[in-house]
């Protein structure tokens, strides 16, 4: 994937994983907040802007605004280290609130089917994984249609308020700044 469309996939990832569980918890909109700011990994997109953005958009579309997340992912061709960054990414927003929701590993699950990476490759960078997020799944197309089907059957988001994630995303700014 180039190198110009990737941060915005790296955010969508975040994104995508904070708000999966139909909770937007403020240490996940801090540590995405964080990984912009320290390490930069969005490029030069205006986080908070583009946070209300998905917000409005999410908040539009529901689920189909996650399928989409997934369609890109599906569609991209991801080296192996953006496909490390974005189980990176996904794992800090994770674990951000120190609580990790059954929705947050189905969602990483669906995720997984669609990299190209080994189990191996994963657990060497990522050792905590083993114990919540890995399994010994046969990815045949018929259990990855099963997967996808599973998390988002009878899964219905919430509607965001727009206004409180953008207050903490400004009072997030002005802490770090």
């Amino acid at each position: 994937m180039s190198k110009s469309t990737f941060p915005h996939l790296l955010l969508r990832t975040a994104f995508s994983f904070m708000t999966c569980d139909g909770h937007i918890d403020k240490k996940e909109i801090v540590s995405i907040m964080r990984m912009g700011q320290g390490n930069n990994i969005f490029g030069d997109i205006t986080i908070d802007e583009e946070l209300e953005v998905m917000l409005k958009k999410i908040n539009l579309r529901g689920t189909e605004y996650l399928k989409d997340y997934f369609r890109k992912v599906s569609k991209s061709n991801l080296t192996e280290e953006q496909q490390l960054q974005l189980i990176q990414v996904a794992v800090d927003v994770i674990y951000a609130d120190l609580e990790v929701r059954e929705d947050e590993v189905k969602f990483l699950r669906v995720l997984r089917t669609m990299l190209d990476i080994s189990d191996s490759i994963i657990l060497t960078r990522f050792p905590q994984l083993a114990k919540d997020f890995m399994w010994d799944d046969n990815f045949t197309e018929a259990y990855v249609a099963q997967l996808h089907s599973n998390y988002f059957k009878n899964k219905e988001m919430p509607i965001f308020d727009v206004s409180d994630v953008m207050d903490i995303t400004t009072d997030i700014l002005k802490e770090i700044a």
